[in-house]
């Protein structure tokens, strides 16, 4: 459309029009007024200059203020994005030599490895054939009537075609999916790039993008970036919906055995992208069929156990076609004999249980294994290690509570259960009848006044739980032990919520120092209606990543199942919550809606923090109702719970160190790839006394010299706001175990060395334990997005079923005349001029 001039301005009101015009011409009759002055001064050609430029100037204030704009139209095309995903996971470097065998014929009419274009009516009739589970008629009736000829030609052609599929069989799923792109005939991705912008994607457990060039290598060989030991289907979908502002999405192309086992929900990614009309169109690729093939699935083990106790391994063994067969598995240490066990499954998955033998304390490794047997699609999965560390004597847990409230009943009962845990319980306010010599429970607490720890009730205690005690049975000399018995003897100090007293401590600086929550600045009450079941009622809590890898927060092994667990447990009634304070861990916020994850909501709303406290650590409980995770299954979750919160503290006090220092790491014992941070907790005297203190890690392996160069060396940094505990990140380390050394500088911690030890343990993952391809979720996500499951010899056909690759838009667009730079410019070259004008001709 041709350009056109619009004024803005006369669409104001008709008051401010009429002000413009009486202005305008006000500016005209005044300016005449000076002509006629300056006509008897100047020359008649000066004053008819100055007159011109001066009418000029408010032309264009007034053509300003009537705002002319300069717009047009034009139609614009732009193609679309075509996304095609291909899943490099480990479970696509499997060749499916045990498939059907219209299954094989499918890949091989695929690659072109079998038929041309002469005798794809007869493949097609034995694909119908296999597909039916029956023999293929070789020779059709028409082709000849001698019998010897007939007999021939059908020998010929079921050799030949057999030996197609047992070459098609042989191809790994990848090297299919890539073939199926660049190398068929006709090939996918050529044919896609004429109808948009075709963007490659590999994806494992992540995805990241690729190009032609590289993508036969990313294939063969993908980075450890793209995390290959799981699949995650909602990678790639999620790219598809990313792009550029107004840049369309015409549909996805997957290339995948539909393994996901990532814990994620594509199925919400595939309905966005229906609802944006791109549909999903997935390539299955591999069998339905589960090969014959052993695997180690879940380990379920204690990372930490105590000593004299007996630790027991629970295996998952997936054992698809082997049923009825017996199996010896075998339970390996890293020194002594391997233990064996016979086992005859008689399903495809069976539970194998071995008593861990460990003796002395420290840490114990063990390799869990099955012989190759004949038949195996793979045998890199037969294998799995593991390691747990002994520590010595029991959890001695005292208890204070006001009363015998529920939350209190059922935490001692859980506590006194546990066998491993020297349980010390004080309930202040009791009532007492007189007929026995004592209440239940002792009343009170001897507390010295001297201040000396070793003489207290907290001498060599691990956990001190508070509960909703009143203000006047915790003294100032209590709390001086208290903080003494966190910060100089490392132990663990958990404040739980009360609905009597908590209102209370808020004034109590003891208090106040050492919650890892600023209650004092933020109560929050959670009002939730007692509607429906407990397990229906209530707000829950939801962890935050730094809770998953803690063990107390740990109910099952696998991290999707664990997540499940918490989410399903009943609710609670009542809690506090408020801002976790600077350098502190939020493990858990209440969860009261649909709201998704935010880092500032956790933090503002935490419910469940941790902060390190001098050499020990204090954790904010903000529940009162813990005892409601007993509902229908009795003590699995409440016991578990408590009793893994004793030995997470046990852990933290029997961390290496001395009088001036506590360190190790976060965690002992990780996954290949994961980081893991070292934090040595320095005594507030010893850092006075060194204040240019610095200190630094070495890590060795084990099996390396102790006296050789260190495997990697840190430097420890102090936290921002927390400048007692210095810490370094440890990324990447490979699988193995290591000993890592504290070297302090300028400063002197003793003849003794200060060690720790980290285990890193191959990642446990579910990839390979089941291989057959996942037809049902492909074509559900086919479905949600109104796409179509493709078997891969029809892969030729997605072109078709793609939408047109090219959409009009109109544009309009336009030039704001009176707030153009060259306005500006000839108003200020017009008053110039009119200025010298003046000058030149004597004029003020």
């Amino acid at each position: 459309m041709a350009p056109h001039l619009v004024w803005h301005g006369l669409g104001h009101s008709f008051w401010w029009q009429a002000f413009l015009v009486l202005a305008v011409l006000s500016a005209g009759f005044m300016v005449s007024l000076l002509y006629r002055y300056e006509r008897r001064l100047v020359a008649p050609s000066a004053g008819n200059t100055l007159l011109f430029l001066r009418l000029m100037v408010l032309a264009c204030l007034f053509i300003t203020f009537l705002e002319p704009t300069v717009t047009w139209t034009h139609d614009t095309k732009r193609n679309g994005r075509i996304l095609v995903g291909i899943d490099v996971s480990d479970s696509m470097t499997t060749a499916d030599t045990h498939a059907l065998p219209s299954e094989k014929l499918r890949w091989a009419r695929a690659l072109g490895i079998v038929g041309d274009q002469t005798d794809q009516s007869r493949i097609t009739s034995w694909q119908a054939a296999y597909d039916n589970l029956q023999e293929p008629e070789w020779v059709s009736a028409n082709e000849t009537a001698d019998p010897e000829r007939r007999a021939r030609l059908t020998t010929l052609r079921k050799k030949n075609l057999e030996q197609a599929l047992s070459d098609a069989a042989q191809i790994p799923r990848k090297e299919i999916a890539r073939r199926l792109l660049t190398l068929t005939n006709p090939p996918l991705l050529p044919a896609l790039e004429k109808l948009g912008q075709v963007q490659i994607v590999t994806f494992g457990g992540k995805a990241l993008g690729t190009d032609l060039r590289s993508l036969a290598q990313v294939v063969d060989a993908p980075t450890p970036s793209l995390q290959p030991d799981s699949t995650d289907l909602s990678q790639p979908l999620a790219n598809a919906l990313t792009g550029s502002e107004g840049e369309s999405i015409l549909g996805v192309v997957l290339l995948t055995d539909g393994r996901d086992n990532a814990g994620h929900d594509p199925s919400g990614f595939a309905s966005r992208l229906g609802n944006i009309q791109a549909p999903i169109f997935p390539v299955l690729l591999g069998s339905r069929l589960k090969p014959k093939d052993l695997g180690i699935g879940t380990l379920d083990y204690p990372q930490t156990a105590f000593k004299n106790d007996q630790p027991v391994l629970k295996a998952t063994l997936h054992v698809s076609g082997f049923e009825g067969q017996p199996l010896v598995v075998k339970l390996t240490p890293a020194t002594g004999s391997p233990i064996e066990q016979t086992i005859t499954p008689a399903g495809p998955q069976v539970e194998v249980t071995f008593p861990l033998p460990v003796n002395g304390m420290g840490r114990h490794e063990f390799k869990i294994s099955t012989d190759p047997q004949p038949g195996e699609t793979r045998q890199d999965n037969n294998s799995q290690d593991l390691a747990l560390t002994i520590v010595d004597d029991k959890v001695r847990v005292l208890v204070l509570e006001g009363e015998a409230r529920w939350e209190f009943r059922y935490l001692d009962n859980a506590l006194k259960r546990d066998l491993r845990v020297e349980l010390f319980s004080v309930v202040f306010e009791q009532p007492f009848l007189g007929i026995l010599e004592d209440t239940f429970f002792p009343r009170s607490l001897n507390w010295p006044a001297n201040g000396d720890l070793s003489q207290s009730p907290l001498a060599n205690l691990d956990l001190v739980i508070i509960g909703d005690v009143a203000p006047q049975h915790l003294p100032p000399q209590a709390w001086t032990l208290l903080e003494k018995f966190v910060s100089e003897a490392g132990g663990t100090l958990v404040l739980t919520a009360g609905k009597r007293h908590n209102v209370a401590w808020q004034q109590n600086p003891d208090f106040q120092r050492l919650n890892p929550v600023s209650l004092a600045s933020q109560i929050v009450t959670t009002n939730a209606l007692p509607v429906g079941t407990p397990t229906e009622s209530g707000f829950r809590l939801r962890l935050t990543p730094e809770a998953e890898s803690e063990s107390m927060f740990q109910f099952d092994t696998d991290p999707a199942l664990n997540r499940n667990i918490w989410a399903s447990l009943p609710g609670h009634m009542w809690g506090l919550i408020g801002p976790a304070k600077p350098g502190t861990t939020v493990f858990a916020t209440a969860q009261q809606g649909l709201e998704a994850p935010d880092l500032e909501r956790e933090r503002q709303q935490a419910i469940i923090v941790r902060q390190y406290y001098g050499q020990g650590q204090v954790l904010w409980l903000g529940i009162d109702s813990t005892w409601r995770w007993r509902h229908r299954i009795g003590d699995l979750y409440h016991h578990r719970f408590w009793g893994q919160l004793g030995r997470w503290a046990a852990h933290n006090k029997s961390v290496s160190g001395n009088a001036f220092v506590k360190f190790g790491p976060d965690r002992p014992e990780i996954e290949v790839g994961e980081d893991v941070v070292l934090k040595a907790r320095w005594n507030p005297d010893f850092l006075r006394r060194f204040p240019q203190l610095k200190g630094k890690v070495e890590i060795r392996r084990n099996k390396d010299s102790p006296t050789g160069k260190p495997f990697s060396t840190l430097e420890l940094k102090p936290l921002p706001g927390q400048e007692q505990i210095h810490e370094a990140r440890v990324i990447a380390l490979p699988t193995g175990s290591y000993r890592v050394k504290l070297v302090p500088e300028n400063g002197d911690l003793g003849p003794k060395e200060i060690t720790a030890s980290i285990y890193v343990r191959p990642t446990k993952s579910l990839e390979l334990s089941d291989l057959s391809s996942n037809r049902d979720l492909l074509q559900q996500l086919a479905q949600l997005s109104n796409g179509q499951l493709i078997l891969p010899e029809n892969a030729h056909t997605i072109p078709d079923l793609i939408r047109g690759p090219t959409a009009t838009r109109t544009l309009r667009e336009e030039i704001l005349l009176w707030d153009h730079w060259l306005i500006l410019v000839c108003f200020f070259v017009l008053l110039m001029a009119e200025w010298v004008v003046r000058k030149m001709n004597g004029l003020p």
